[in-house]
């Protein structure tokens, strides 16, 4: 009798697995998502120029990758460099991993997340909650 059961709870969990498949994470376009940040970091009145690359792979994770160019004043550029490191996070594609920011100044100074206070080029997903609150892609993501 025990052997029945088995063999029949057996066939239905096969059965639940085979109607229910896994649900997959909805796909992230890209592509949209780049032209979103792009769009929106092209207001800023003291950026030259600004090349957004989203990354969504399994050995880089979720990476938003933010270089632009200022003409900013030296004292002004740790604010820009903050504005992009802030709009990298708060992209609407996907809760970034990593958000590594480079911005050039004219006189050919440079300037990456670890002029922000970070401990690396690319500032991690909880250092970034810690600063700038809950990303824009999930407001309930926590780290």
């Amino acid at each position: 009798m025990r052997a029945r059961l088995a063999a029949l709870a057996l066939v239905l969990a096969t059965a639940a697995c085979q109607a229910a498949p896994e649900a997959k994470e909805a796909e992230v376009d890209l592509e949209a998502g780049r032209a979103e940040l792009v769009a929106h970091l092209s207001e800023h009145g003291a950026l030259t120029t600004v090349d957004v690359r989203l990354v969504d792979e399994a050995t880089a994770g979720r990476q938003v990758r933010i270089e632009a160019g200022t003409s900013a004043a030296p004292a002004e550029r740790t604010e820009v460099l903050d504005e992009l490191a802030r709009a990298g996070w708060h992209t609407s594609a996907f809760v970034p991993t990593e958000v590594r920011v480079s911005l050039v100044a004219s006189d050919g100074a440079t300037l990456d997340a670890r002029d922000l206070g970070f401990a690396r080029r690319g500032a991690d997903a909880a250092a970034l909650f810690d600063r700038y609150g809950p990303p824009a892609a999930d407001e309930s993501w926590r780290p």
